[in-house]
């Protein structure tokens, strides 16, 4: 009956906090049977019902959650081009509690989810809601926050796919049974309620433990859910370059199981019954996919040290070993649920099931068995009306609220205003200053490279002039080229060859031309980049110049850097005052409509209604005086007197061979569409 932690734990003095683990540890606490009789078993099942009647989620909340959903679409698919919002969990399973949250994924694959989810935890901010959180150190990333007038909590996730097809799942189990819904109801919200349902705390996740739940209906020694995950393939899924097997039997598709009786309350008792005195997780994993526990050998899941009785001893706070208390994930094989657990975490669950075990054999209320451990941490109801501090307010009293709203508006715009021309002046210096670091910096890299520059144009003009000195101009040799191989090459007209040392002497003056086009011809690159380089100092020297006569003189105003530290010192001021500012406008447009809403219902009330006429009796039944007429019948004086109203005799006999009307409207006959011939005869155009 001990858990692996349990059996190796020895009283320390973090154990004050877990009383009933603490019990179990020194022998004290007694793993009896349930005391529990048909009596209570009756009255905690009444219990439950009226439990879950109270957590029925009313139209009026699901048009508020509806309206928060809309607005959040529309501000993040503004932002997110070709984004899309949409919302699955227990929303949309049909688990939530009345006060429960709504789970909302963006698919947007334009950034970076952790980049995506800060900038929508800066919207937020900026739009007012209220205790925005971004957890990003989570297998799934998200961003927690509440509306403000709900005071709906809200988490937004990026990317999260696979929780849809999830959502899904949990929403085909809960068709299989009736008593699934309520089961599952009522486990989370003893695990909120005992603070065991939170992440963030170091505990399970309201996913988990439905999850949960939902494995302990199917691995009962009489189930009451059969296994709907196929597992066959047949339905894959790429969510972020992973594949995934999604396909799942919908409710009518699988067996029926055996029928059974029990009640939700039994199935609670159960429930406790099993988690105290066979702790599954000592050798197992609570596995959906499979319908059942599956060995920790079999799944490899061993559980990873630091283990939670090791951190407990040693007194440190350190990272829970892996896999402590195995939940798999439906469809991803790999993810742990339990990964979100530490050491504290793990002992206060075992605690609060140990508990409730114990509340449930001395036959406790289920309100006492969901007392609220940590009051501050349950989500408040759902404010629906947002008038309801108004109704009992007289409109003078109103009214004057509304002025003194506009007042301290107006104030508030003045120091909005005086502080965004502030800071948009140090936005306006610390550009100027910026600019006049670039402008310095450009100056001094020209500067720095006008004496190299000014060496290169004397060498180059050195080597210029000393060739020009010794070789005459290229064109002039080129041409003197022309005429000796024109002489070498072209035969004279007389016939006479040239002799053998004028050809030899042709051939020495050839020779030397081209060694002397080869140096001229070095000279006029010398002089080309001479002339460029020439060039290009007068322009650095020209750009300079206008450099300094562009450069203000601020020394003495500071760095760019001290009126970017001023600037976002200004944001940070100017944040809360136009969340303030926010929030004074809307509560003047809530006081507006209010007196508006009021205004109007009062002169609907004060018109005139017109009654409506009343409709004149049916004076008897006229068909069975006029069978009495026509068959030879007596009749009395009431009879008489229908006869006369209706016309007498002469009336019921015209009436009577009038055909009955009939509710049948005629048919209007239709134009003829289709081709036919018309009538020959003559036209009038052609008479």
């Amino acid at each position: 009956m001990l858990t692996s932690f349990e059996e190796n734990l020895k009283t320390t003095k973090r154990m004050g906090n877990y009383p009933f683990v603490s019990m179990v540890v020194n022998g004290e606490y007694v793993f009896e049977g349930s005391k529990t009789n048909k009596n209570y078993t009756q009255n905690l099942d009444s219990q439950l019902e009226n439990f879950i009647a109270s957590q029925r989620i009313t139209k009026p909340l699901i048009q508020r959650r509806n309206g928060i959903v809309k607005h959040l679409r529309k501000i993040l698919t503004n932002k997110f081009k070709s984004a899309k919002l949409t919302s699955f969990g227990s929303f949309e399973s049909g688990l939530s509690l009345a006060n429960g949250d709504i789970d909302l994924c963006l698919e947007f694959n334009g950034e970076p989810p952790k980049k995506v989810l800060k900038k929508i935890a800066r919207m937020l901010n900026e739009d007012g809601m209220k205790d925005v959180k971004l957890i990003s150190s989570a297998k799934v990333p998200i961003v927690k926050f509440t509306d403000t007038q709900s005071l709906i909590p809200v988490d937004i996730s990026v990317n999260n796919n696979l929780s849809i097809y999830n959502t899904e799942l949990q929403k085909r189990y809960c068709e299989v049974d009736q008593r699934v819904k309520p089961f599952i109801l009522a486990v989370k919200y003893w695990a909120r309620n005992r603070g065991i349902c939170d992440p963030a705390s170091g505990t399970f996740s309201s996913y988990a433990w439905t999850l949960i739940a939902i494995n302990s209906l199917q691995s009962m020694e009489v189930p009451i859910l059969p296994n709907l995950s196929k597992q066959d393939g047949s339905d894959m899924v790429t969510i972020q370059g992973k594949k995934y097997d999604v396909s799942m039997d919908n409710a009518n598709s699988v067996a029926p199981l055996k029928a059974d009786q029990r009640t939700v309350a039994e199935l609670l008792i159960m429930f406790f019954t099993k988690l105290t005195k066979h702790w599954p997780w000592n050798k197992s994993v609570v596995s959906v996919r499979e319908g059942k526990l599956i060995s920790r050998n079999k799944k490899g899941w061993q559980h990873k040290k630091p283990h939670a009785d090791e951190i407990l001893k040693g007194g440190e706070n350190i990272r829970l070993g892996k896999h402590s208390l195995p939940v798999e994930d439906p469809f991803d094989q790999f993810h742990d649920l339990s990964i979100v657990l530490d050491a504290e975490g793990v002992y206060e669950i075992r605690d609060e099931v140990l508990r409730a075990f114990s509340l449930i054999n001395k036959c406790s209320d289920w309100e006492l068995i969901c007392e609220p451990k940590y009051p501050n941490l349950v989500n408040n109801a759902p404010q629906l009306d947002l008038f309801e501090d108004l109704r009992n307010k007289q409109d003078a009293e109103i009214k004057l609220e509304l002025e003194q709203f506009y007042t301290n508006l107006g104030l508030l715009e003045k120091r909005i205003s005086a502080r965004e021309s502030e800071r948009n002046e140090a936005i306006r210096m610390s550009k100027a200053l910026r600019k006049n670091a670039e402008l310095a910096k450009e100056q001094t890299t020209l500067s720095t490279e006008l004496r190299p520059r000014r060496n290169k144009i004397n060498e180059l003009q050195s080597k210029r002039d000393s060739t020009n000195n010794n070789y005459i101009p290229v064109h002039f040799i080129e041409e003197e080229l022309r005429k000796v191989y024109t002489n070498l090459t072209d035969t004279s007209d007389t016939g006479i060859e040239l002799s053998f040392e004028k050809e030899k002497a042709l051939f020495s003056w050839f020779f030397e031309l081209q060694s002397m086009h080869a140096h001229a011809k070095a000279t006029r690159n010398y002089h080309r980049e001479f002339l460029r380089l020439v060039n290009q100092q007068e322009k650095s020297i020209d750009h300079i110049k206008n450099i300094r006569r562009e450069i203000i003189s601020v020394n003495k105003l500071g760095q760019h850097t001290d009126f970017d530290d001023l600037a976002k010192r200004l944001l940070v001021e100017l944040n809360p005052l136009k969340k303030e500012r926010r929030q004074l406008r809307r509560e003047i447009g809530r006081l507006e409509a209010w007196l508006r809403n009021k205004q109007s219902g009062n002169k609907r009330s004060k018109q005139y209604k017109k009654p409506r006429p009343k409709s004149a009796k049916k004076h008897g039944n006229i068909a069975a005086v006029k069978n009495k007429v026509a068959s030879g019948d007596s009749f009395s004086l009431q009879d008489l007197d229908v006869l006369l109203k209706n016309g007498g005799l002469t009336g019921v006999n015209s009436k009577a061979n009038q055909p009955k009307p009939t509710n049948k409207k005629a048919k209007k006959t239709k134009p003829v569409l289709q081709p036919h011939r018309g009538k020959r005869g003559k036209s009038s155009k052609n008479t």
